[in-house]
């Protein structure tokens, strides 16, 4: 009754039978461990000696991680086996070949124990291993296992314990013991992953322990993926949540690049660089390396649309100027190193598994959303610079709005014409067209603020109804005219951006204004200004006079409007238009 009760439900079930393939897989699973440790001892040993014959004769800090990794794990000797690890691992001071027979020792040595229980089959149940698995010495009549099953034995133990070490490394190498390695900096990973991959193709491994290596640098690969952009997508995303910090774009830069390095990593093998056939690419850990770089750049552009808005509020435009012309391009210098080999042809083509024509789909679906959100990303300096000339109108008219002065002072009158600019202007130049002037040396932009000043300037002007006095016009035609000076004048300004910015249309503009508010009611515009300049044209030498500022106003009657009553004409206008 102790034994055979509801406690123990095994009795109860029938009896399993007991095959050789069923002990070859006891056994594997109860080494699996054992060998993962022992496989990175040799390892270590290799390590030790990349280390020793690099050229530089330097280790830097990842290396000492690596180093200490794999030492976290060198198994202690196993007092149950006949010969300790140091027979395993007995290293002379040779090449990699040389360690490579210790592997080859270590795979013998596990060869040696399913021999071993092959003989105490044979002796104990032979019938165990079939009747084509033994045979019988015509000469002495002693029976033997044939050397096919021998063999087929052996294949499948190395199959199915070298499959299970490829488990285990993963496990031990960044979870087990007092200081795994996922504990540490996801480069240092890398690093041990890249040795890895290096390290497969310049020497002869086994093929049993080929698979288990190349497992670990897999199960690296996506360990680095998850946790290295888990680190540097936080440290950004919480930069961009504060107040303007110039390392936010440069934490964003570091972001794409340790993604388009993971993402390159996957489109070459061991075997092939470039051409890789799709069944031996790992798929698998590119495809949420791509979800993670389409996301990123998403986040980089809503990022920098969102920034510029901020600091271009608060006219911070060296800081705006920062973002768009540095950061970003930045960015997009790290995506175009990203390398995406089309595999449509395969595709097409056919012939590929289940999972491996899913996956490549899918790595093709999202190949092509990068690409878009890469091409929006090439488009944001554009899209900021818009949001950079509708903050310049309301930044303007809000200036416009605190120094312009009162109505009266456009009403006085005056026997003299005005000498000097109103002081407003050059506060108004100052504040605005100097930060940017100082801050890019893109003339179009430079030219695209002036514009937005200008328009300002007049749209503040006309929305009050200013009336202005014949002297008032002179005043405001000898402001306008001032900023052309200002423009020659100014010490932050190159000389091609001067020659680019005075012929900005805008400032023909502002005169004609001026030149209509001095104009006598009825009085016609003459098509031909013949006190400007005259200006080589064509390349065949010819020379045209300039069209009167006033052609360049649209709605000139609007502006006739703001003209005051005169009461009596104290001096000739034609004086006051040779100003500008």
């Amino acid at each position: 009754m102790s034994v055979c009760n509801n406690t123990c439900p095994y009795l109860f079930f029938p009896l399993r039978k007991i095959s050789v393939t069923r002990l070859l897989q006891m056994i594997s699973s109860n080494r699996a461990e054992l060998c993962c440790h022992k496989l990175i001892d040799c390892l270590l040993e290799t390590y030790k000696l990349y280390e020793t014959n690099d050229d530089d004769n330097s280790s830097d800090n990842s290396s000492f991680e690596i180093y200490r990794a794999l030492t976290k794990h060198m198994s202690p000797p196993d007092p149950c086996e006949p010969t300790n690890k140091n027979k395993i691992l007995n290293f002379d001071n040779g090449s990699n070949n040389e360690t490579f027979l210790s592997i080859e020792e270590l795979i013998a040595y596990e060869e040696k124990n399913v021999l071993d229980l092959l003989d105490t089959i044979l002796k104990v149940a032979p019938a165990m291993l079939g009747c084509d698995g033994v045979k019988k010495s015509k000469s002495t009549g002693a029976t033997k296992i044939s050397t096919k099953a021998r063999q087929k034995v052996l294949d499948y133990y190395e199959q199915i314990l070298w499959g299970e070490v490829g488990n285990f490394l993963e496990h031990i190498i960044l979870w087990w013991a007092s200081s795994p390695l996922s504990a540490r900096s996801p480069h240092s990973s890398q690093h041990l992953r890249e040795w890895i991959t290096q390290f497969i193709p310049t020497a002869e491994i086994p093929s049993v322990v080929l698979s288990a290596l190349t497992s670990l640098a897999d199960a690296l690969g996506v360990h680095v993926t998850l946790t290295s952009w888990d680190q540097h997508f936080r440290l950004a995303l919480v930069s961009s949540k504060s107040m303007y910090n110039p390392e936010t774009g440069k934490l964003f830069c570091n972001v794409l690049q340790d993604l388009v390095m993971l993402c390159n990593q996957c489109e070459i093998t061991p075997d092939w660089i470039i051409g890789a056939p799709l069944e031996e690419l790992p798929l698998v850990e590119q495809i949420p390396v791509l979800h993670r770089l389409d996301h990123s750049i998403h986040t980089t552009r809503l990022w920098a649309v969102s920034e510029t808005k901020k600091i271009a509020n608060n006219w911070n435009v060296d800081a705006f100027f920062t973002v768009t012309h540095t950061d970003i391009v930045s960015c997009l210098a790290q995506l175009n190193s990203l390398r995406f080999t089309d595999h449509s042809a395969d595709i097409e083509k056919g012939g590929l598994g289940v999972h491996v024509q899913v996956c490549t789909l899918m790595r093709a679906k999202l190949a092509s959303e990068v690409q878009e959100n890469i091409t929006k990303l090439k488009g944001t300096p554009n899209e900021c610079v818009k949001g950079l000339a509708s903050i310049c109108r309301t930044i303007s008219l809000a200036n416009l709005q605190m120094i312009f002065p009162e109505n009266s002072y456009w009403r006085r009158v005056s026997t003299q014409l005005p000498e000097k600019p109103s002081s407003y202007v050059d506060k108004f130049l100052d504040r605005i067209l100097t930060p940017i002037l100082v801050a890019t040396d893109d003339h179009v932009i430079s030219n695209m603020i002036l514009q937005i000043m200008c328009e300002s300037w007049l749209d503040h002007i006309y929305m009050n109804k200013i009336k202005f006095s014949q002297y008032g016009a002179c005043q405001l035609l000898c402001d306008f005219g001032y900023v052309e000076t200002w423009l020659m004048n100014s010490s932050v300004a190159t000389q091609a951006m001067r020659k680019k910015m005075i012929k900005n249309e805008v400032l023909r503009r502002c005169e004609g204004v001026g030149r209509l508010l001095l104009r006598c009611p009825g009085e016609q515009i003459k098509m031909i200004d013949k006190n400007k300049k005259i200006e080589p044209n064509s390349p065949n030498g010819e020379k045209t006079e300039l069209m009167p500022a006033e052609m360049y106003v649209p709605n000139q009657e609007q502006w006739l409007e703001l003209r005051a009553i005169k009461k009596r004409n104290l001096f000739k206008s034609s004086l006051c238009c040779g100003k500008f």
